[in-house]
């Protein structure tokens, strides 16, 4: 999609109530909104990254304007927030939008008339008093109260890696990998995230363990820092490197002591996510996958020195004969020159 940014555009942050969601991927999150902000009669198009989207939500954008070819001025949101919304009018489109299984439009009416802006207190804190309503049964309530807690599971994973400076479109990828697992895989070993989501790297990941209070001669991080210059390596084309070039190398990114780095080499070789070798009597570290790799290609080629030909040998005019004979068609003498002694 052709954007023109404005030079230098200043950072803003748009709030508003979400009146129609034009387009959302559930697989990226990507979003095209169309949003209604206080003191403005025309609804705004906003486009970011969010998670279980629905029509009445309340929205904090921070990002800034650009203006599309196509589609003409448009807000573009790095930083896409989404909260419960605030207004009856908000409450009842957020309930009858289908986010809540077991409520619809004619249901959230309902449960406006009932229970007014109190209505979210109920449903939390004391979901029998839904019972009275005519329509909701018990098999009702469960099933509503089921697609609430999934929502709001969502909702509090998002508010945590977004708290913690990851921006949404990462945030919305951490969940797509992990789940309802999401903040406790987090918390547990924030350097997994530069294994396991795309477009997230090490740099990032250190980031956000400085804010979990990881310290810094955690092992976790010295583990994540081998891997990161290993990778390094291989993007500049090598497949091994001597281990004192890679201590040494890791100690300087990280300024951790050496035998902190040296020991998180030897738990890589241990799980097998580096592999040892050697050459020349010189100690060597492979990606594993890479040395993977290497020893395959070994194998294959061992494998075809020592097996037959996949082919036959032929004279060049035992071929000719044998294809003007099959299609009928005749080489001229030139042809045939042409072909001299070649094998086929």
């Amino acid at each position: 999609m052709p954007l023109t940014v404005h030079a230098a555009a200043p950072t803003e942050t748009l709030t508003g109530i979400i009146e129609r969601i034009t387009f959302h991927s559930e697989t990226t999150g990507f979003c095209v909104l169309k949003v209604q902000v206080k003191g403005k009669r025309d609804l705004i198009p906003v486009v970011g990254t969010a998670l279980n989207l629905n029509v009445g939500q309340s929205i904090d954008a921070h990002g800034h304007w650009v203006r599309d070819r196509t589609h003409g001025l448009q807000f573009k949101a790095a930083h896409l927030q989404i909260t419960a919304p605030s207004s009856l009018v908000g409450i009842e489109k957020y309930l009858g939008s289908g986010m809540v299984k077991g409520i619809g439009t004619h249901f959230a009416k309902k449960l406006i008339v009932a229970f007014g802006k109190a209505v979210f207190n109920v449903i939390e804190q004391e979901p029998e008093r839904l019972l009275a309503l005519p329509g909701i049964g018990e098999k009702r309530k469960r099933q509503l109260l089921a697609s609430w807690q999934e929502q709001k599971v969502i909702r509090s994973i998002m508010v945590f890696l977004q708290g913690h400076g990851i921006s949404s479109t990462r945030a919305v990828r951490i969940y797509k990998t992990y789940g309802d697992e999401a903040v406790a895989r987090v918390q547990e070993n924030p350097y997994r995230l530069a294994r396991d989501v795309y477009g997230i790297g090490f740099q990032t990941a250190d980031a956000l363990a400085r804010k979990l209070d990881i310290p810094e001669d955690s092992p976790l991080r010295a583990m994540a820092g081998v891997e990161y210059v290993m990778q390094n390596f291989s993007s500049e084309g090598h497949c091994a490197v001597p281990a004192a070039t890679l201590q040494e190398k890791t100690q300087a990114l990280l300024e951790i002591p050496a035998p902190i780095v040296e020991a998180a080499i030897g738990d890589a070789i241990f799980e097998e996510r580096l592999m040892p070798s050697e050459k020349d009597g010189q100690p060597l570290v492979f990606l594993a996958a890479l040395y993977q790799a290497e020893v395959s290609v070994a194998q294959h080629l061992k494998r075809l020195m020592s097996g037959p030909l996949p082919w036959v040998t032929l004279k060049a005019a035992q071929c000719v004969t044998q294809v003007e004979q099959q299609t009928g068609l005749a080489l001229s003498t030139s042809q045939r020159a042409a072909g001299g002694s070649a094998q086929c």
